[in-house]
């Protein structure tokens, strides 16, 4: 039966079927890409305790919020911007080159910051003296991760969709796992280290992809002025986003000890199984969504939109049901300890398959000319998750954070779908 519903929802509209391939390949690479994250989860909980990866994932969190922030909204500019233009193109070459030449100085901000205060953070923020070498190394991981955001969706935006996914899911993943597997007996904080190595290493490689040469022919440029004017209600509505979704872990670092923060964040990252689809169509979906609105063709965006949106739920419900019902045994494979994440990893997953059903809307709104209003519902959305967490985590611990995103998304998603349909008039569903 769900069979038949893919294949009618695919044979129903042309377009979609190129969206469902590129898609696909994403959901792919996303699947694998996950496993060598599990994996990597595996190694260091069953290494260095769980601790040290509550330790490490709050120090990712912390570094990619940063990075998120000091990436000026940049790397979704430039899917707009380029809306599949070749990797060749002049213009392509030239946002590329620009965007680059503008973020390598700004992204040595959070590095001095980071660096010279990172005592002071772990102490006062996280009181946790130990923490201080996780944000050391997270001060010299963040220019990497900003300038690896940005060529990535620089890919996005050229349609190369297969050196986004190996750059993005594979080619980190193998040489974190290959520094955790040939490097032992090291102080816990050395495994982050190793993840910034793999940063530096990845952006170095796909560098060499993405530059090209070319003749400098007349194209149309884009000031600086005008680059940061359309892309910081992105950048706003990015690291809003990407706090919304990871607010709980900041506040449980702050709240909780590292241990409980390591039960909810594999918690997390196993429910995230849910975003798999959504994530994956996410990639190719927003370029399309930027075509088509720079062209006034909105009969066909919202056909677009809708159709993605049907499949996106008919092969999420099933994943997420199937999360649900093998969540204890998931959790337990990486030690008896993450039991206790059991009723964290059920909630979350329940908000997951409910954002699911609205569809891409943060995407549909930034790639059409909305992101201001993006940039409000997020801060808004953030607002809302601090206060039920601060409330929740107290008297609830690790659930009543769960609890707490889950209520938040939901909120957030349906005043998206309220905006799309006043701006746009259709609902992504329907």
């Amino acid at each position: 039966m769900i069979k038949k519903k893919i294949h009618r929802a695919i044979q129903s509209f042309n377009p979609l079927k190129q969206l469902m391939a590129s898609g696909g390949l994403t959901f792919m690479f996303r699947i694998g890409g996950l496993g060598l994250n599990f994996l990597v989860i595996y190694i260091i909980t069953h290494t260095y305790g769980d601790g040290v990866y509550g330790s490490y994932s709050l120090a990712f969190t912390l570094a990619q919020a940063t990075g998120l922030l000091f990436a000026l909204g940049f790397p979704n500019a430039i899917v707009s911007y380029l809306g599949l233009k070749s990797i060749n193109h002049p213009f392509s070459q030239h946002m590329l080159k620009k965007g680059l030449k503008l973020l390598i100085p700004i992204a040595l901000v959070p590095l001095v910051i980071y660096f010279f205060g990172s005592e002071f953070i772990a102490v006062h923020i996280f009181n946790d003296p130990a923490f201080t070498s996780y944000i050391a190394i997270a001060a010299i991981t963040v220019p990497a991760m900003v300038l690896h955001e940005f060529v990535l969706y620089f890919f996005i935006g050229t349609g190369n969709f297969v050196k986004f996914n190996i750059f993005m899911f594979v080619v980190p993943n193998f040489i974190l796992l290959a520094l955790l597997f040939f490097i032992k007996n090291v102080p816990g904080h050395h495994t982050f280290l190793f993840y910034a190595i793999s940063v530096y290493s990845v952006l170095a490689i796909e560098l060499l992809f993405a530059l090209k040469r070319h003749t400098k022919a007349d194209i149309e440029t884009v000031s600086l002025r005008q680059m940061v004017k359309f892309s910081s209600p992105m950048m706003f509505s990015g690291i809003m986003m990407y706090l919304l979704n990871w607010t709980d872990v900041f506040m449980l670092g702050a709240m909780t000890s590292s241990e409980e923060l390591g039960h909810y964040n594999l918690a997390y990252k196993v429910a995230s199984l849910g975003m798999l689809v959504i994530m994956s169509m996410n990639v190719v979906l927003a370029p399309r969504i930027a075509a088509l609105f720079s062209e006034g063709n909105l009969h066909e965006l919202h056909k677009t939109v809708k159709k993605t949106t049907h499949l996106i739920i008919v092969l999420t419900v099933p994943l997420v049901l199937g999360i649900i019902l093998f969540s204890d045994f998931i959790l337990t494979f990486f030690g008896k300890d993450f039991s206790g994440g059991h009723q964290a990893l059920i909630i979350i997953s329940v908000g997951f398959m409910l954002n699911a059903a609205t569809g891409n809307v943060d995407q549909i709104l930034n790639m059409t000319g909305n992101q201001k209003i993006l940039q409000n519902l997020t801060i808004g959305g953030f607002v809302i998750n601090v206060a039920l967490n601060a409330a929740l985590i107290p008297r609830y611990g690790i659930n009543g954070s769960a609890m707490a995103s889950l209520i938040t998304n939901v909120l957030f998603n349906m005043v998206c779908v309220h905006y799309i349909k006043k701006k746009l008039g259709f609902y992504t569903f329907a």
